[in-house]
């Protein structure tokens, strides 16, 4: 992180503070003094609740920085940082010296993908992709390429990115290929092994190949899902929030093309010209604790939809967690050609 991009004066405008923080993309401008000590923060959000009560965008930043921000030494470690952060639910966390001055800033998302964990994953790879037609007739749909290189690769190093070194690979269809693109490029400090599915067993059977069941919750991920996720805040939510599964899940709008008639009886009280419906869809991205892997049949076919109403059925708790990323499942040689234009957009793999 390169500091004199995010570091203000108090007198620039409101407008080009909001440049200077879309730039940057860390969602936060510092305000320093003549002397360099910082004075203030000011992020996105405080911006956006200013002009919400009425600020300009021509006055100066002064008037909305929170000039009381929560700040650290560089003598703390970094689970001090990341116990702070979290206690005190924030992403950003100046390091100053004794003089007040910047020395760094930490991002929780930095913190929380440095930490190496014990949890594994599992990517579900095994399915036959013929929503794709020819792009999936001689190339297992997770191996097809997005970004320049396979979807699958880019999944399995965002997990080991996130401190996931363990991962398992289900596979069927052109199971070999995918054998053999990661015998010819291993991914560094990361164990890939395989749960070879003799029959397709669904998105979540082929968790019964699992060599023995984790002590720590898992992450379950589908093989054709195109998302920059922190897979380490996804945990932490898990864990905090002492779910038996947290699913991810995404906003979904879609456009009514007519109009909707309000009735009462058989009476016309309003009409809602081509409204539009938000729905929450599940994302196909999962924290699983062990004991719900006890609810899997062994090597038979079984959904991930199947596990969850049986586990909400037993009172276990599911959780959701909005994903505010890009996502895509590229199920389709449309979304699929979507996500290949869009990944050039995407900041943060």
């Amino acid at each position: 992180m390169e500091l004199e991009h995010i570091l203000i004066k108090p007198d620039i405008s409101i407008l080009e503070t909001l440049k200077i923080i879309d730039e940057a993309a860390v969602e936060i401008a510092l305000v320093i003094d003549d002397e360099n000590r910082l004075i203030g923060t000011v992020t996105d959000g405080d911006i956006r609740r200013g002009l919400i009560k009425g600020s300009n965008l021509n006055e100066p930043i002064k008037k909305l920085m929170n000039s009381k921000p929560i700040t650290a030494k560089l003598n703390n470690t970094d689970d001090e940082l990341l116990f702070l952060m979290l206690n005190r639910s924030i992403k950003h966390l100046p390091i100053l010296d004794n003089n007040n001055k910047v020395l760094r800033l930490i991002l929780l998302k930095d913190l929380i993908s440095g930490k190496k964990r014990p949890n594994i994953a599992v990517i579900m790879a095994g399915g036959l992709g013929s929503r794709l037609g020819e792009l999936t007739k001689d190339t297992p749909k997770p191996l097809l390429h997005i970004g320049g290189k396979p979807l699958l690769v880019t999944i399995a190093e965002q997990l080991r990115k996130h401190g996931i070194k363990d991962i398992y690979i289900s596979i069927n269809y052109k199971a070999s290929k995918i054998k053999e693109w990661f015998e010819n490029n291993p991914i560094s400090d990361a164990n890939i092994s395989y749960l070879e599915e003799k029959e397709f067993l669904g998105t979540a059977g082929a968790l019964s190949l699992l060599p023995s069941i984790p002590s720590d919750p898992l992450i379950v991920i589908n093989g054709d899902i195109v998302s920059p996720i922190n897979f380490g805040s996804l945990l932490e939510f898990h864990t905090q929030n002492q779910n038996s599964m947290t699913l991810c899940t995404r906003e979904f709008s879609f456009q009514i093309p007519y109009g909707v008639l309000q009735l009462n009886g058989s009476q016309l009280v309003g009409i809602e010209e081509k409204p539009f419906q938000n729905f929450f869809i599940n994302a196909g991205i999962y924290a699983i604790s062990p004991e719900l892997l006890n609810y899997i049949p062994n090597q038979k076919y079984y959904d991930m939809p199947n596990l969850i109403n049986e586990a909400l059925k037993d009172g276990k708790r599911i959780g959701c967690f909005p994903l505010s990323n890009y996502w895509m499942d590229i199920g389709n040689q449309k979304d699929y050609i979507k996500a290949n234009k869009d990944y050039e957009k995407i900041t943060n793999w």
